[in-house]
């Protein structure tokens, strides 16, 4: 696989997540005014290559999931269950020839956001492996 391999996985997981109107975006920033309904952004992350034997390699590719949403203070718990449930349904997944191994929800909220600008921010972090 290649770094393009990555970008076809975020595609694949932004596909997944259609209904929720998520997008692959490469350097995400928004204004507050743009979060009154919920963003979801898919950012390819990183490639990882580790050696499996002498004829072959594991790959495990990250992409991460934002979920941004501002003036929600009190449906925190709503989203934090919807953002827990799209991780776990993500786990097993096959996307773009890779299966999603691992889900880490980091940060599964911030208090920062929320305290500051009253933003429901959640990441998730999803890995993929591919044996080559």
């Amino acid at each position: 696989m290649t770094m393009s391999a990555l970008i076809d996985v975020a595609n694949a997981v932004a596909t997944e997540l259609s209904e929720f109107g998520a997008q692959v975006m490469f350097a995400p920033e928004f204004e507050l005014s743009d979060l009154e309904t919920m963003r979801v952004c898919v950012v390819p992350l990183s490639v990882e290559c580790k050696t499996q034997s002498r004829a072959s390699h594991e790959e495990t590719l990250k992409i991460q999931i934002g979920f941004l949403k501002r003036g929600c203070e009190d449906d925190i718990e709503e989203l934090l269950q919807t953002v827990e449930s799209i991780g776990l349904g993500m786990l097993g997944k096959n996307l773009a020839g890779t299966t999603c191994v691992s889900v880490t929800y980091n940060p599964i909220y911030s208090p920062e956001h929320l305290r500051e600008n009253g933003q429901f921010t959640s990441v998730i972090e999803l890995a993929c492996k591919v044996i080559a």
